[in-house]
């Protein structure tokens, strides 16, 4: 009976760790942020064409995430199975750009290659339901080449699949022009092992643990492997520009708040 009883109070010391942990992004700072798509005017397709809505009346969520629940593509096919806890629920479709290139110099490469890590491998090749990374989520917006528009599972008062979209940049389908990633070979390097060995030798700040930079896990890392993605730098929830914000768009928190000399870049640039 003991055990009984104690049972229960670990499972809710479980579920509040949990919490505490998904709840570091300030998730309340998307609510009127360009990421905030219920603040944006779209037009309807199909029987509607032409007309132009109110902004959407759904949960602003519902646009990236999808609730508990497995999605089906148009054939009936399950989609999102392999989503389930853990994978972010997701709901916008995954672009099919087979390649965005890979940031190579001889100094990175040397680094890596000194520290016994791999080259980054190109993303479009993870542009797939079982083998996605936290970047492809981004790119499947920001590549430009699917609707914003565009669910695995309608419903819940989204828009239909490829309406046109205006938040303030013009009317769009996809990606609005300027705002569109394609090319990975001369941007910052992502989808690589920021391992220690990788930090010490190219004397940058050493990752805390293979799922973080920082011990409060507010710069996180991916795979358990130390793998760096977009989302180790932005946080596509924070929409608030404080420190650098025109600078650095959807910064992580920790990015806002440190001043130091130098500015944000030397959090991890020593």
């Amino acid at each position: 009976m003991r055990i009984l009883r104690t049972l229960p109070l670990a499972m809710l010391l479980l579920v509040a760790t949990a919490v505490t942990i998904w709840a570091e992004a300030p998730k309340a700072n998307i609510v009127g942020s360009p990421h905030d798509f219920t603040s944006s005017t779209y037009t309807f397709t199909g029987t509607a064409a032409g007309a132009t809505a109110a902004p959407a009346a759904t949960n602003l969520c519902f646009f990236c995430h999808i609730v508990h629940k497995t999605a089906t593509n148009s054939s009936g096919t399950a989609t999102t199975a392999s989503l389930a806890p853990g994978r972010w629920l997701w709901n916008h479709t995954l672009s099919s750009t087979a390649s965005y290139g890979v940031y190579s110099s001889a100094t990175f490469n040397a680094v890596l290659t000194a520290a016994g890590v791999a080259l980054p491998t190109d993303l479009g090749t993870q542009n797939n339901m079982n083998n996605f990374s936290a970047a492809n989520l981004c790119l499947s917006c920001h590549d430009g080449t699917v609707a914003i528009s565009s669910f695995y599972e309608g419903g819940f008062s989204l828009p239909a699949n490829g309406s046109s979209w205006n938040n303030g940049h013009g009317s769009s389908t996809t990606m609005y022009t300027g705002m569109e990633l394609t090319d990975l070979t001369k941007t910052h390097p992502v989808n690589f092992q920021y391992s220690p060995a990788v930090a010490s030798i190219a004397s940058l700040t050493s990752p805390a643990s293979p799922n973080s930079v920082d011990a409060a896990g507010d710069v996180p890392l991916y795979g358990n492997n130390y793998i760096m993605q977009c989302t180790t730098c932005h946080d596509p929830h924070n929409g608030v520009t404080a420190v650098h914000g025109s600078l650095f768009p959807y910064s992580r928190a920790t990015f806002q708040n440190y001043t130091g000399s130098g500015g944000f870049c030397i959090y991890c640039h020593q």
